[in-house]
């Protein structure tokens, strides 16, 4: 939701979004201070939050975290797993917008 809202979670999404802005912001200013920062990205996991089986699909939170050590041990700036580490356009933006909010404006 970094990148793409869910519509039934507005402040949920504005806040990982938030976070992801900020990080960015802040790396790009504290690069000349020779001051790193890593941006984690996580996707939906195999969670209980938002209610039982909401995330059954999703990955395991061990094979995050697993991606997670593999990828500051090879100093990736932005922490990425699953749905979270695409590279996506506008067009792919707008489709994973529709499929994660299906039925359109109320």
């Amino acid at each position: 939701m970094a990148y793409v809202p869910l519509v039934k979670a507005p402040v949920y999404s504005a806040t990982k979004a938030f976070l992801h802005s900020f990080t960015l912001s802040l790396g790009h200013l504290l690069n000349p201070r020779g001051i790193e920062v890593i941006a984690l990205i996580p996707p939906a996991h195999n969670t209980d939050l938002g209610g039982k089986g909401l995330h059954d699909d999703a990955p395991a939170v061990c094979e995050f975290i697993d991606a997670v050590f593999v990828q500051l041990k090879a100093q990736k700036p932005e922490i990425t797993f699953g749905s979270s580490e695409a590279n996506a356009g506008p067009d792919d933006l707008r489709k994973a917008f529709d499929r994660m909010n299906p039925g359109g404006p109320v």
